[in-house]
């Protein structure tokens, strides 16, 4: 893993074998913001998880790769929150919210870290999902 900051922008470079999600844990912490937007990502993944929410509950679905992928967007709100478009070996694309993954061969992500605006996370009763909180 490696890691660099400037102003706002953090550049990461991950490794085969490193889970994503300690992974970037690790690095907003290295790198000393707890808030943040996920804004690109791209690479490949193994061992993919990804949900879709019926309005009541996600259904999973485990692709296990290696798969593109294509474009990673999402935000660091005390959890971290990432949706994903993979590409598969047909060249077809699918989509979600990532629940975990592994990364094959690399992952290049931008993210945008806040120094003043600090993003929560808050259960929704009506929606049944913690959602995201904004405060400065």
């Amino acid at each position: 893993m490696q890691s660099a900051r400037e102003g706002n922008t953090v550049v990461v470079k991950l490794d085969d074998g490193e889970d994503l999600f300690s992974s970037l844990e690790t690095v907003a912490a290295k790198e000393g913001f707890t808030s943040g937007t996920i804004v690109a990502g791209i690479g490949m993944l193994r061992n993919a998880e990804i949900g879709f929410f019926d309005g009541n509950e996600y259904q999973n679905q485990l692709v296990e790769g290696p798969v593109e992928l294509l474009s990673l967007l999402g935000s660091i709100a005390g959890s971290i929150h990432i949706h994903c478009i993979l590409g598969m070996p047909d060249h077809s694309a699918i989509g979600g919210h990532l629940q975990k993954a592994t990364v094959c061969v690399l992952n290049e992500i931008t993210i945008q870290a806040f120094d003043e605006v600090v993003l929560g996370r808050e259960l929704n009763p009506a929606s049944g999902l913690n959602e995201m909180t904004v405060t400065k």
